[in-house]
């Protein structure tokens, strides 16, 4: 629902890591556990008080079946009470998250200044913002609030792949799926460049050349009159080792050509727990962003949840 985005320099895909995998199956298999213990479907083991009573197997064998039954119900009304509750605060937390996003008064927080908004609107500058990513669905997956917010302030934005993300061999496909997305996110065509370089293959296990990179983007920032640069942080968000090299290739362009007039701004990973809270992120969200001193991290609201869901149903080849 939102994206923080930070300034590169304030500290040093597509597929999640293995440990983020099991992690949301135990949590669906506890989530399943849960639902079935409220419906009464399976019971666990307890006893009655610490160190005395039976366990709950002999009750159910034992020859008082009432006071089984009353015990047990009593039990299962409690639980049934406490999900409730907390059932119905969380979705009331959802809920109330939710409207945050959709009903705020400006998509940038915090929104004085704004992101890259310094100045009056009549002397606002016109940026021309490079956006520079690993794979096609990037910029779709991460970057889908910050390409809408750029378009939507009137800045002139490129993006910059670079592969074709042929990993399983649907390199073609996939660069299609790329053009077809960029023009939903109000990209025009002409500043959409896809690259199949030699020595830059998608995988995991292939890492890329980062002197090598650093000399694509500042050929790219040269010939385009680049003055902005959006990427991932030293993470990439997902982890991938692509993702984090294009990071590094950025930062040896920036180290090099210290005396270019170029602004790097870098999109912040968060832990695997904010990833899937959805919209009650926002409140964490906001305090980082009112937490850096100067406005050098802000937090763009998806304001066109609609739009970014259409650019990503493009990379249909990446479904699952």
């Amino acid at each position: 629902m939102a994206r923080a985005m930070r300034q590169t320099g304030d500290r040093p895909g597509r597929r999640s890591p293995p440990y983020s995998l099991v992690l949301m199956v135990l949590l669906m298999l506890s989530a399943a556990l849960l639902v079935l213990l409220a419906v009464g479907v399976v019971s666990l083991p307890f006893r009655n008080g610490i160190g005395r009573g039976e366990n709950w197997w002999t009750r159910m064998l034992s020859w008082k079946p009432r006071g089984f039954i009353y015990q047990n119900s009593l039990h299962h009304t409690i639980s049934m009470s406490w999900l409730s509750i907390t059932t119905t605060m969380v979705i009331t937390l959802w809920v109330i998250s939710l409207l945050r996003v959709l009903l705020a008064s400006s998509p940038c927080i915090p929104s004085s200044p704004a992101f890259l908004s310094a100045g009056s609107s009549a002397t606002k500058k016109r940026r021309n913002a490079l956006l520079v990513v690993a794979h096609p669905d990037d910029e779709s997956m991460f970057f889908a609030p910050t390409l809408l917010y750029l378009a939507s302030e009137g800045h002139n934005v490129h993006v910059l792949c670079l592969s074709t993300g042929n990993a399983d061999g649907k390199g073609n496909i996939r660069k299609e799926e790329f053009y077809r997305a960029c023009a939903i996110l109000k990209v025009p065509l002409q500043q959409v460049q896809i690259l199949d370089h030699p020595k830059l293959h998608d995988g995991f296990d292939k890492p890329w050349d980062i002197q090598l990179l650093a000399k694509i983007v500042k050929e790219e920032i040269r010939m385009r009159a680049i003055d902005l640069v959006i990427t991932f942080d030293n993470y990439g968000v997902s982890g991938h080792p692509n993702h984090r090299d294009v990071h590094r290739g950025i930062c040896v362009f920036l180290c090099d050509n210290s005396g270019s007039n170029v602004e790097a701004w870098e999109l912040a990973s968060t832990s695997i727990f904010r990833k899937y809270t959805g919209p009650v992120d926002i409140w964490l969200s906001i305090f980082f962003s009112h937490s850096y001193p100067g406005s050098r991290i802000y937090c763009l609201l998806n304001k066109c949840p609609s739009r970014s869901y259409l650019a990503m149903a493009e990379h249909s080849s990446q479904w699952v």
